[in-house]
């Protein structure tokens, strides 16, 4: 019965992992409808600009325009990215979407492999 039961504590974490693990996909122009998520949101790098310590991209959209997605890489992680900051390229970014003041979406980046070229 012990055996039986760790079985199937084993089994259900295994399957929890799995679906935390799921990330959906979305576009620039949908990731402000999933707010709170953990998703990978895909877009061409339109401009960047340095803030407080960070380096925003701008998705889809200059980094200041309404509805922008911004893309926030702490300037520690720089070095480990495109030289370029990915500027012209479609990409894709994963981790958790919050909203930021231009009435857009943001994903804080803590990680490079979080980011991969189209």
């Amino acid at each position: 019965m012990k055996k039986l039961l760790c079985a199937i504590m084993v089994f259900g974490f295994i399957c929890f992992c799995a679906f935390a693990s799921y990330a959906a996909d979305y576009s620039c122009e949908e990731a402000a409808k999933h707010i709170g998520e953990t998703a990978t949101v895909c877009g061409k790098i339109v401009d960047t600009m340095p803030y407080e310590g960070q380096t925003l991209l701008g998705m889809g959209k200059a980094v200041m325009e309404p509805g922008a997605v911004g893309i926030e890489v702490a300037d520690a992680l720089k070095e480990k990215l495109d030289k370029d900051l990915y500027v012209g390229k479609e990409i894709c970014v994963t981790g958790e979407i919050h909203k930021n003041p231009s009435e857009g979406a943001s994903i804080t980046v803590t990680d490079a492999a979080q980011i991969k070229v189209k």
